[in-house]
């Protein structure tokens, strides 16, 4: 496997569930689909998702053609799968990271560092999902949509806290912190050499309402 096919893969990925106690035929069907998760992933990594085929796939695997739709709707479904674990592992990484901050600001540093070093360790999976040309389609924007979703709670609850002026809407804020977040994201890890990681997060950082909140509207009569 080369370098690039790795970069692919989530590090520290979730354990997968016991075995202990399953039947012969279900121990087979999950070996299977774990199998075809692992090629497809060193596939999408080494050819995007335009360039990977389920019959390839599947071949890399070591199963038949055929025993990839008894698994996985067709290719896109088996992306938008890895690209949900990536995301769980991201989640959880960054919970750790922050675990004990009490300051608001000292855990979205810790939250947004630790985005930067997962990025650049799965790079071409962020690639695939916000860069080349869109190929991951309705994949990357359901990720968006639920970073957006989980970055509009997250600021209400600030904005609930004291720690975000009341007067920022959580909604359109959370859209433009998650819609840049990736365009920056994206940009920085097809070659980190462009800009130092720590003036990336300062960057990030002062893109938020915790660090930079917008002033108030001024109404006029």
């Amino acid at each position: 496997m080369s370098v690039a096919e790795a970069d692919l893969i989530p590090r520290q990925a979730p354990a997968e569930a016991s075995q202990e106690g399953q039947s012969a035929p279900a121990r087979s069907r999950a070996e299977t689909r774990r199998r075809l998760v692992a090629a497809a992933t060193e596939l999408f990594a080494a050819e995007g998702l335009h360039g990977a085929t389920s019959a390839r796939i599947a071949r890399r695997a070591g199963v038949a053609a055929g025993t990839f739709y008894l698994h996985f709707e067709d290719k896109k479904a088996l992306f938008a799968e890895i690209a949900a674990t990536a995301l769980a592992e991201l989640r959880a990484r960054q919970l750790e990271a922050s675990r004990g901050l009490a300051d608001p600001r000292a855990e979205l540093r810790a939250r947004t560092a630790e985005l930067l070093r997962f990025a650049e360790a799965n790079r071409e999976l962020v690639q695939v999902l916000f860069g080349r040309g869109g190929e991951a389609g309705g994949v990357g924007d359901e990720v968006l949509a639920a970073l957006e979703s989980e970055l509009e709670e997250r600021l209400a609850g600030r904005i609930a806290a004291g720690e975000v002026p009341a007067h920022v809407h959580p909604g359109a804020a959370a859209r433009a912190i998650a819609g840049m977040t990736a365009r920056v994201v994206t940009w920085w890890v097809e070659d980190p050499s462009r800009a130092p990681r720590e003036q990336v997060i300062e960057i990030l950082l002062h893109a938020h309402p915790l660090f930079n909140a917008p002033a108030e509207p001024v109404h006029r009569d």
